[in-house]
């Protein structure tokens, strides 16, 4: 995969001819989604990168990479020169070959076969925890907010509004089994109107509470609109924090997906390692969830849904306390 990438890098820069970010995109293995609100442009992988056109420059896993000419948009696509192209493809995972993501082709389900089962909300009570187990304090990390949307449904469903009602359901739940819990944001709200200083903040903010695990929740975008489903995500190797904390961010993600692959009818997208600024950067065990697509009609359909969110957060809250007390 790497040689190819080259290879095109290279061919595109012979002839000067500008590289789309869905062929970048596909060509290291990352899946672009666009921000529908600011307009920017971003990948997801083994590496993040965040593009916004109209601006000189790229924020590759945390850092900005000055570009030589501003990313701009041709016939609907998202493109940059040749050179900025190979520049970027230089910083990924500092040359490592990315991991491409699990390929998932939608399977068509019969009208009659309901993707979510309407039952009525029971909430589940979470796994009685008379001690707080191993992680004593926990900071949540809604994804987003104030300036900062995150991905947009077709009938105006915003991540950021999502992922907050869920994580202050997690908030609640993890709180009346004794744990010590602090949010990164209880409001709409954004730390800083940069993405980075947003980011940082986030990082900052968790530093100073020096918890026992990170917890990020997200709701997931994407340009492909039958992309749907769940998927959990922990630090990759050369993060920050030792292999012990990385060990447990893994254990406590696959005990999330088990958790959601047992009580939702979705796809599983499964565990993947990533190095996103926030869980790369946790200076304890930190996991990123992507409870759903809201870019998917159905997935949208389901977070706008209060009792789905509920379901959502109940499971995330029993993934953390079974997690807990092992």
């Amino acid at each position: 995969m790497r040689l190819i990438a080259i290879a095109f890098v290279l061919a595109a820069s012979a002839f000067a001819e500008p590289v789309t970010v869905a062929d970048f995109a596909r060509l290291h293995g990352l899946v672009a989604s666009r921000d529908a609100a600011s307009g920017r442009d971003l990948l997801k992988g083994a590496s993040t990168i965040v593009l916004a056109p109209g601006m000189s420059l790229a924020v590759v896993d945390g850092r900005v990479i000055p570009l030589s000419e501003e990313v701009r948009v041709e016939n609907g696509r998202t493109v940059m020169s040749a050179e900025d192209a190979s520049k970027i493809a230089s910083c990924i995972r500092e040359g490592e070959a990315p991991r491409p993501p699990p390929r998932y082709e939608p399977e068509p389900r019969p009208a009659s076969s309901p993707v979510v089962r309407k039952a009525p909300l029971v909430k589940q009570a979470p796994v009685a925890a008379k001690k707080p187990g191993k992680f004593r304090e926990v900071v949540i990390d809604p994804g987003h907010g104030g300036v900062h949307t995150g991905g947009k449904g077709a009938k105006g469903t915003m991540e950021k509004d999502i992922v907050l009602d869920v994580s202050m359901e997690i908030r609640d739940i993890l709180r009346e089994a004794g744990i010590k819990v602090t949010m990164t944001r209880e409001t709409d709200r954004h730390l800083a109107p940069e993405v980075r200083d947003d980011l940082e903040a986030r990082v900052d903010f968790t530093e100073k509470h020096d918890p026992d695990l990170f917890l990020s929740i997200h709701a997931n975008w994407a340009e492909n609109k039958g992309a749907q489903g769940f998927e959990v995500f922990y630090p990759r190797a050369g993060c920050e924090g030792s292999a012990t904390e990385r060990e447990t961010g893994r254990k406590l993600a696959e005990q999330i997906r088990k958790t959601f692959a047992d009580r939702f009818d979705t796809p599983d997208r499964g565990v993947k390692e990533a190095g996103y600024f926030v869980i790369k950067n946790a200076p304890c065990p930190a996991v990123l969830v992507e409870l759903e697509f809201v870019s998917n009609t159905t997935g949208e359909r389901n977070l706008r849904d209060d009792g789905y969110r509920k379901r959502l957060a109940v499971a995330v809250a029993d993934a953390v306390l079974q997690q807990s007390r092992k």
